[in-house]
């Protein structure tokens, strides 16, 4: 029989927090499921249209935007040089893989975009040369990025939808399965389903990759996930399919522990906490033989209350941490002028 679990406050917090990041980045629509192939074993997928929408998500831009005025200017550079502005003219990010190896995903953008300005900047890139494919033209290069170069192709398959992926071989896949020549993710396989209104963030498996560094995931065969905000209720969805009962146990065992942290974390903080402690208490897990579930709603405001003070406290130590470091670095230059001694190393017994 499932079992519930105890409510972890950690579930509210990992979903308040995880609804800010999105919105400066991927402008989207609902995921379309006959965009990834039947044979895919995972996908993500970023839905900024319901971004836009969310109370959470626009307060927090708002805010980053107040306390860093340059990330609009970034936002700006940012878009000339792509040719598109992606806080409007982004509609979707699709991400899947027909295997675990994520080197090997396939990713479809939805956009308005400048095709032609578009086609002119990638001519410019490393080893650029074109391949046909039917009605396609096939754009592949040597990306170089941090020190890291690999191959890409990317097509255009409408003047608003392109595809990319690391080989021809995986582009054209791409375009057969839009194209409805390859069959797509129907009916009652693993990633099927319908997504819930308002989902910002939607991710499937039903493999994982063995390497991951996770230990959680490498006791898991499969996961569902959805983050979002609805009617005034942001919610959070998330099914771990593990290898055994233990395993699922593991995973509670885990969330339990980031609600003792958060309890350290605001535990100074009275108002914030009573709010935690709320949101807290909307979050059920249940654990049904190897597999877990987490459903989790709260009101926005309430949402909002968290995250609005998680984001002061990181700008709190981020400013800190300059400042020390200014501090030791001062130290530095004084000790080099001077006669005072180095400090000595930390003994054992010094904690």
């Amino acid at each position: 029989m499932p079992r519930l679990a105890t409510a972890p406050c950690s579930i509210a917090l990992m979903a308040a927090v995880m609804l800010v990041p999105a919105a400066a980045q991927i402008n989207a629509a609902p995921l379309d499921l006959s965009a990834v192939p039947a044979d895919a074993k995972w996908l993500m997928h970023f839905d900024m249209d319901a971004a836009r929408s969310s109370v959470v998500v626009r307060r927090g831009w708002e805010q980053m935007l107040k306390k860093n005025p340059q990330a609009g200017a970034m936002m700006d550079v940012v878009s000339q040089m792509v040719g598109m502005d992606p806080r409007k003219d982004l509609r979707d990010v699709t991400a899947y893989g027909v295997d675990t190896v994520k080197r090997n995903g396939v990713m479809i953008v939805r956009a308005k975009t400048n095709r032609d300005f578009l086609t002119r900047m990638v001519e410019k890139a490393t080893d650029y040369k074109t391949m046909n494919h039917g009605d396609y033209t096939l754009h592949a290069w040597t990306h170089n990025r941090d020190g890291h170069s690999g191959p890409m192709v990317a097509a255009f398959h409408k003047d608003d939808v392109m595809v990319f992926a690391r080989t021809e071989a995986a582009v054209k896949s791409a375009l057969e399965v839009l194209d409805g020549r390859q069959a797509a993710v129907t009916g009652n396989t693993g990633l099927a389903g319908r997504v819930r209104p308002g989902s910002i963030v939607v991710a499937r498996a039903t493999a994982v990759d063995p390497g991951t560094k996770c230990p959680i995931l490498k006791q898991a065969q499969g996961f569902r996930v959805a983050l979002g905000e609805h009617e005034g209720k942001s919610f959070h969805r998330m099914r771990m399919d593990m290898t055994t009962p233990a395993a699922a146990d593991d995973v509670v065992n885990v969330i339990k522990g980031f609600s003792s942290l958060a309890g350290l974390q605001w535990g100074g903080e009275p108002d914030v906490t009573k709010v935690v402690t709320k949101l807290a208490g909307n979050a059920k897990t249940v654990v049904d033989g190897a597999t877990v579930t987490i459903s989790w709603d709260a009101d926005v405001e309430d949402v909002w209350t968290v995250v609005e003070r998680a984001c002061d406290s990181v700008e709190i130590r981020t400013q800190l941490g300059q400042l020390d470091g200014q501090d030791r670095q001062d130290c530095q230059d004084c000790d080099k002028g001077g006669d005072s001694e180095a400090e000595a190393p930390l003994g054992e017994e010094e904690f």
